[in-house]
């Protein structure tokens, strides 16, 4: 048998103490009691430990060196407890959170910086790309949980979705674009133009071919296509390109002039915008979140609800 935490614990007692009656105090236990754990970690071990004296005793040279093991172990014990206590109070382990990239800038970032506010010595890792990678991610335990749009995820699966709002993409311009003097542009004007996006989910890529009148999500003249929202911006602003996204990711640009807000009559509601994402959160049915994870799980909650159109829930997650 393995020697227990709880005689090792008297063993460092004695040593330290070289008094039966002092070490028991430390355990309390009483003396007979004490010596008698003493005399059965021996047993067990099949080596003596002490020296008796009749008013002290004295580790052996075997004795020593268990001692040295079991500070080892019982060090290890107390991390291992401690380590527990801080994983039921959400303030210790890693979270690996999946997202797409304009879902990063306007929601999961300013989630992370707030739960770093509460768990502090929670690590956190963001993986940042498209829906269906995510979910492969998800199902290859690459990450715990991932907020995209729902709307090509599919119904039946070991996952569960939350709904958690919608926001909206623009048609963004350089400062000096030809377009950017016209107030109110009809939607045939993009035919013409080179368009610039991140990778767009098969649902909302139909969409805006049906927009478009494109018989194929395909024949949407994507030019350039990049889930770096820094890239994307420094192409729209050295060419003409135009830029779908949504204009909060790029506040100090527009601020600054550097890019407008091409005004598309069509798109002015976000029930008539081709472009809406559905936004969920999307994790593991059957994994059991720790703390940690359903403190951070709350906070996108509370986030979206300030940061989201809650009007707009397309999807219903399984029962």
């Amino acid at each position: 048998m393995l020697p227990k935490i709880k005689d090792l614990q008297h063993l460092l007692f004695l040593a330290e103490e070289k008094h039966f009656a002092k070490a028991a105090q430390r355990a309390f236990l009483s003396q007979s009691a004490f010596s008698r754990s003493i005399a059965g970690l021996e047993a067990e071990l099949g080596l003596k430990l002490f020296d008796r004296a009749s008013r002290h005793v004295h580790i052996t040279t075997d004795g020593a060196r268990i001692l040295k093991l079991a500070r080892h172990l019982l060090a290890s014990a107390a991390n291992l407890s401690r380590e527990a206590e801080l994983l039921r109070c959400g303030e210790a382990g890693d979270i690996a959170i999946g997202s797409g990239p304009y879902t990063s800038n306007l929601l999961t970032v300013p989630v992370i910086a707030a739960a770093r506010q509460r768990l502090h010595h929670v690590r956190f890792r963001l993986e940042v790309d498209h829906t269906a990678a995510l979910l492969q991610k998800l199902e290859d335990e690459e990450i715990h949980l991932f907020l995209s749009d729902i709307q090509e995820i599919p119904m039946q699966g070991p996952w569960s979705v939350e709904p958690l709002g919608c926001y909206t993409s623009s048609v963004l311009c350089r400062r000096g674009h030809p377009l950017a003097k016209r107030r109110q542009l009809p939607l045939s004007v993009l035919h013409d133009m080179d368009l610039a996006s991140v990778h767009i989910p098969r649902p909302i890529r139909r969409n805006l071919a049906n927009a478009l009148g494109y018989a194929l999500p395909e024949q949407v003249p994507i030019a350039f296509e990049c889930e770096s929202v820094a890239a994307l911006r420094d192409f729209v602003l050295s060419s003409d390109a135009v830029l779908l996204a949504p204009p909060e990711l790029f506040h100090h640009e527009l601020h600054a002039g550097l890019l407008e807000t091409l005004s598309i009559t069509p798109w002015r509601l976000p029930h008539h915008n081709p472009l809406r994402v559905d936004l969920g959160m999307v994790w593991f049915a059957e994994r059991t979140p720790t703390s940690a994870m359903r403190t951070l799980m709350e906070l996108v909650r509370q986030e979206s609800q300030q940061r989201l159109s809650q009007g707009l829930k397309a999807y219903r997650a399984p029962a």
